[in-house]
């Protein structure tokens, strides 16, 4: 039995503050943000950028001209490149801290294109339910890559499902209700994975990833 992972705190993070959010209109998303911002007298600035305004100005003179402090690496691998073009900087910090490769995501998503989608020849699976499962995990990381947002439409993750021999239709709602600790939502507002549905994904990813190079 595969060991659940512990629930990434910035993403319960992300996950919480989107859900708020997300129905309110583009001025009263910002006037909040700043508002949370200002509570916790926090700023968009750097932590490189932080850092500079700190030192002395005999520090800089000394300062090597490529920086190699943490937070100087942190902004550089927040740079979109060539292997993750497309991937939201979200997404790329997620699939960083996953361990996940782009090589391991390019078996199984389409990276680089206009829209980034599931395109694995076939899911993990030995029954509708739990191909319908991976699906479902697998449809929030296309959508998380593409947008910075796990969440998919109900149409499209049927259409997906039927694809994968994995839509029971007698079933499904059942088997929905099951997929509760990692998906959340309805069939008229859309789906979201839970953090714990990441971690879950993730993990689905690695394994798919390794069985492809078993192969």
């Amino acid at each position: 039995m595969r060991t659940q992972p512990e629930p990434d705190k910035e993403i319960l993070a992300i996950t919480a503050v989107y859900a708020a959010l997300k129905e309110l209109d583009a001025p009263a998303q910002a006037r909040v943000i700043e508002y949370v911002l200002k509570k916790l007298d926090l700023s968009l600035q750097t932590r490189s950028d932080r850092r500079a305004d700190e030192r002395q100005p005999d520090e800089i003179a000394k300062a090597p001209k490529h920086d190699e402090s943490p937070g100087q690496n942190y902004v550089r691998r927040d740079s979109p490149s060539d292997e993750f073009t497309g991937v939201s900087p979200v997404a790329q910090r997620w699939v960083q801290r996953t361990g996940l490769t782009a090589k391991q995501l390019s078996s199984i998503f389409t990276l680089g294109g206009d829209e980034i989608d599931l395109v694995a020849n076939k899911v993990p699976g030995k029954s509708a339910r739990a191909r319908m499962h991976s699906v479902f995990l697998l449809k929030g990381v296309a959508a998380y890559l593409g947008g910075g947002a796990a969440r998919f439409a109900h149409d499209k993750v049927k259409e997906t499902c039927v694809h994968y021999d994995a839509y029971d239709v007698a079933n499904f709602a059942k088997s929905l209700k099951e997929f509760a600790p990692e998906v959340s939502g309805s069939k008229e507002s859309g789906y979201t994975l839970t953090a714990r549905g990441l971690s879950n994904a993730a993990e689905l990813v690695k394994e798919m990833a390794g069985a492809k190079k078993s192969e």
